[in-house]
């Protein structure tokens, strides 16, 4: 029964990925037929942005500013610069706290434990499964808006669209793999719940505050969100350096996480 525990978990996850689905779905066309809707009025819109504070338009729109004369901006503004990162940071946080705090707490892993499964085996196998989880869910929010891009005439580079997607994604497992790490050690949901959420967010406020305040301006390179979205990736492409600093920040994390796991008492 547990012997793989990576295609338990992708049948365990169907229903979650099904609502996911839905609910990206609806914000996808949600958001598409906005623009549409006012495209014809977004000088008046851009009209009113322009007369906002410019620490304001920082916080909003990040370096680019806000602009909402393309819906590549549009995107940039409304999904890409918060509820984007919200999804997936949550999407992070609740895969990497399960793999151990989480089956803990359900008293289920010193069951799975007890079979033929080793710990390197399990844990590798639920890193693929939290990995899938982020992908799968990143890409039905590529695809909404590829298609819904399309369907009402909006323009959007596919590439540009791709290359955020991806950033998002390292975002993700980013935070999946420090969720992992804190549960690997502490071995308590709470505790991983509540310490994975509290710096995720004050990493976001970090990276939005800081450049705004003298003095304080290069507190952003501690922040994992400067990374996914300070060179705006769906505006100008991906980012090499953005892309290498949280893939090693995942691969540190998760290669921590085994280590922390092999001397996890679970009994």
């Amino acid at each position: 029964m547990f012997k793989n525990v990576y295609l338990k978990n992708l049948r365990d996850m169907k229903n979650n990925l099904i609502y996911w689905a839905i609910g990206i779905t609806i914000l996808g066309f949600y958001i598409s037929f906005a623009y549409n809707s006012f495209a014809e009025n977004i000088e008046i819109f851009q009209e009113l942005v322009s007369n906002f504070p410019e620490e304001l338009v920082y916080f909003l729109g990040g370096s680019e500013g806000i602009d909402m004369s393309t819906f590549a901006g549009f995107l940039n503004l409304e999904i890409f610069g918060l509820m984007g990162p919200i999804m997936l940071t949550v999407v992070g946080i609740n895969s990497g706290t399960h793999i151990v705090a989480g089956e803990l707490n359900n008293k289920t892993l010193e069951i799975i434990m007890s079979t033929s499964v080793g710990k390197n085996k399990y844990l590798f196998q639920q890193i693929l499964v939290m990995i899938t989880r982020i992908v799968v869910i990143s890409m039905i929010l590529w695809a909404n808006f590829f298609v819904f891009a399309n369907l009402f005439d909006l323009e959007l580079d596919l590439k540009n669209l791709t290359a955020i997607i991806f950033h998002l994604i390292l975002l993700s497992l980013s935070i999946a793999s420090f969720s992992l790490l804190i549960g690997s050690i502490t071995g308590n949901k709470s505790t991983t719940l509540g310490l994975s959420a509290g710096i995720a967010v004050l990493s976001y406020f970090i990276n939005s505050i800081s450049p705004m305040i003298k003095g304080i301006e290069n507190l952003k390179y501690i922040s994992i969100f400067y990374y996914y979205k300070h060179s705006e990736p769906l505006i100008n492409g991906i980012n090499l350096e953005g892309v290498y600093v949280m893939l090693f920040i995942s691969l540190l994390f998760i290669i921590l996480s085994f280590i922390a796991f092999k001397y996890k008492d679970l009994y």
